[in-house]
């Protein structure tokens, strides 16, 4: 059974149509690659897929067949726990935290008790992106790429099913690159799913599937 299954997703803004009957489905394994000029909506499709944005028509099916959409606050924010991780374009991480506190900062609004300890996961994800020797950083003594990658550590965190990344190498040199796209696909090879936007074609082609806005409709191209 999928993840999660969009079925005929539309959104406007200001009566004006971004996204028109999109329908895919993430299953485990995936790996999804969203493409489309910039500003043409792209992220607004991963909000909506993430459970962030709610679309003007459609809906949102996951495991076990509920439509996400008919869910209160508190029965959303438990299903982005368990089966979403983030990673934003802008990496949102907090200044005031070290590396690994905000790797961490997930955490501190789960609901139920956690299975692993959050701070002993935080270090050797931090560890596993090589950034052993920056946990104790502050986000303004660590690189762009040394951020994202503490980003992508946090989206991991709570060991979701599906990552959703927007432009996760968007301004990155090409060795950071390389180190955020594997860390990435090799979360989805463990079973789980990646679904993310990109302008960049190399890493598109990396997806097993991939998807174009043809007339405000995701297609796979």
């Amino acid at each position: 059974m999928a993840l999660l299954k969009l079925e005929n997703i539309s959104k406007a803004f200001g009566g004006n149509p971004i996204i028109e009957s999109t329908s895919f489905e993430v299953n485990p394994g995936d790996t999804i690659a969203l493409t489309s000029p910039s500003g043409s909506g792209k992220s607004t499709m991963l909000a909506m897929a993430g459970l962030l944005m709610t679309p003007d028509s459609g809906s949102i099916i996951v495991e076990g067949g509920a439509d996400a959409l008919a869910f209160s606050d508190k029965q959303l924010s438990e299903l982005r726990q368990k089966l979403l991780g983030f990673v934003f374009q802008s990496t949102q991480l907090i200044g005031s935290l070290r590396a690994i506190e905000n790797v961490i900062a997930p955490s501190n609004f789960a609901v139920g008790k956690l299975s692993f300890n959050p701070e002993e996961r935080a270090a050797e994800l931090l560890e596993r992106f090589g950034l052993a020797d920056r946990m104790y950083h502050y986000p303004h003594q660590l690189s762009v790429g040394q951020k994202r990658r503490v980003a992508v550590a946090r989206a991991m965190l709570l060991k979701p099913r599906i990552v959703i990344a927007d432009e996760p190498t968007n301004d990155l040199d090409e060795e950071s690159a390389k180190e955020v796209a594997n860390a990435l696909f090799e979360y989805a090879e463990q079973g789980n799913a990646l679904l993310y936007a990109t302008h960049v074609p190399a890493l598109a082609k990396r997806a097993k599937t991939v998807m174009t806005l043809q007339d405000k409709t995701f297609c796979k191209s």
